[in-house]
Parts: structure tokens; sequence; C-alpha cells
């Protein structure tokens, strides 16, 4: 309970990050179906974005968003109900207050955002995700990257690794998934990361750090990125496709 509640409270600080969530979306867009199903929305800032541009976007597009915690998930139920009630009122989004388990429900993506860092079997969740989706469908990771940069901030939000490129594909292959995208991200960010979470052990989210990370570095970020990709960065993309 504790680590949740600080964990809320990183999250919230985290929602003001339009800039850095809009620039992940744009990356995952091109392989956004229309039977999507986000697990570990937290308080549902991606899946705003999620909903406003895709889902509005595409009258055929469903969603369903699974949260566990308990305390998490009430506020992301009462945010979604507040901007997106007529998505829920058409069952076009449903939310749901537990983990995600084996479905016969066939999802043609399922999107962790910052999610499987925090599970401890990772590859069970990898497997469970495979078997629900439909065939040809996309398995989403945006996940923590470079086992280095490993510091106490990620043990106090309840991560369990980062990430490096090689170790998430093989995840991915020997679950029976084709990688068809896996690209490292914000390389600026390396050097702040290192300095102030692995050096200076800072566990804390510094409210003008995030306002100056995603209003200035993030935009600066993706043009330099969309013109040289990196080799390493903060964070890691994966996109599997099952096969067939």
């Amino acid at each position: 309970m504790a680590e949740f509640k600080y964990l809320t409270s990183e999250l919230e600080e985290l929602t003001k990050l339009r800039n850095y969530y809009r620039w992940i979306f744009d990356e995952i867009r091109p392989f956004l179906g229309t039977r999507l199903a986000e697990i570990g929305a937290g308080l549902g800032t991606f899946t705003d974005i999620l909903a406003t541009n895709h889902l509005l976007a595409q009258p055929t597009v469903r969603m369903d968003v699974f949260e566990p915690a308990v305390n998490l998930y009430q506020q992301l139920a009462d945010r979604l109900g507040q901007k997106h009630r007529d998505l829920i009122h058409t069952n076009r989004l449903v939310t749901h207050n537990g983990y995600f388990t084996p479905t016969h429900e066939q999802f043609d993506t399922i999107i962790m955002i910052n999610v499987l860092e925090h599970i401890e079997d990772d590859r069970s969740a990898v497997r469970i995700a495979y078997g629900s989706l439909s065939r040809g469908g996309m398995i989403v990771l945006f996940v923590p990257a470079l086992p280095r940069l490993f510091s106490k901030f990620d043990r106090a939000v309840g991560h369990h690794r980062r990430y490096t490129q090689p170790a998430l594909s093989r995840l991915l292959r020997e679950e029976r998934l084709d990688v068809v995208k896996s690209s490292y991200m914000d390389v600026i960010g390396l050097v702040p990361w290192y300095l102030l979470n692995v050096l200076g052990g800072i566990q804390t989210v510094r409210p003008w750090m995030v306002r100056l990370y995603d209003r200035v570095l993030v935009p600066v970020t993706r043009r330099i990125e969309r013109l040289w990709p990196p080799v390493l960065g903060k964070n890691a993309l994966m996109i599997g496709r099952k096969s067939g």
C-alpha cells in the first residue's frame, strides 16, 4: 500500500508530460488496430491520448482498459467518465478494475506503456498477451531501458528491471512474436537520469523538472531522433506481431 501511495503521487506529476506521451503515441499510431486492450492504465494519461486521437477519430474502434490497483482505478474511472462519457456509454471504452487474464476475447492490439518492468514474471505477461491476440495482432511495449541506469527511483516505484533491446527482442521471439519495430528513445535523457537518479539517488519527481523536460527537451529530442535514430536511450519501444 505504501508503494501504491508513492506511485500515485509520482503518476500525478507525470500526467503533465503531454508532449512526452504524444511522442509515444505518434510512434505507435501506425500499428494500432480497431480492438484494443491497454494493460496497466494507471491514472489514464495515455488512455486519454488513445481515446482522443484514435477512438474518437475512428468510430469502429473499441478499447478495454485494465488497472489492478484500486486507488489508481478509481481516479482512472472518474477521469475517463468525465472526459469520455459518450465512449463509455456506448461501450467503446470499457474499464476493468483487475489484472489482465487469459481471455477468449481476441484483441488486435495490446498496449503496455511503462508496465512490463513492474511485473516480476514478465515472460508470463507476454505469454498471456499472445494468447489473447488475434492472428496478425500487435503487442506494444514501452519500457525503461539499460540496466546500468537502474536506480533507487526504479526500486521505489516497483520496477523489477530495465531492458536492453536485445533482451526485449529475445523475450518476444521466444514467445512466438515477430519484432516489427524496435527503437531506443530519449537519448538526451540518459545523462540527466544518470547524474540525478543513479549518482544523485533522487527518488521523487520534481515538478519543475517535469515541466522543463516536457516543454523543452522532448520537442528537441524528437527532432534529433527523427533525423538520427539513437543507438541508446533512456527508454525502449518494441512492437511484436503474432504470426499468421
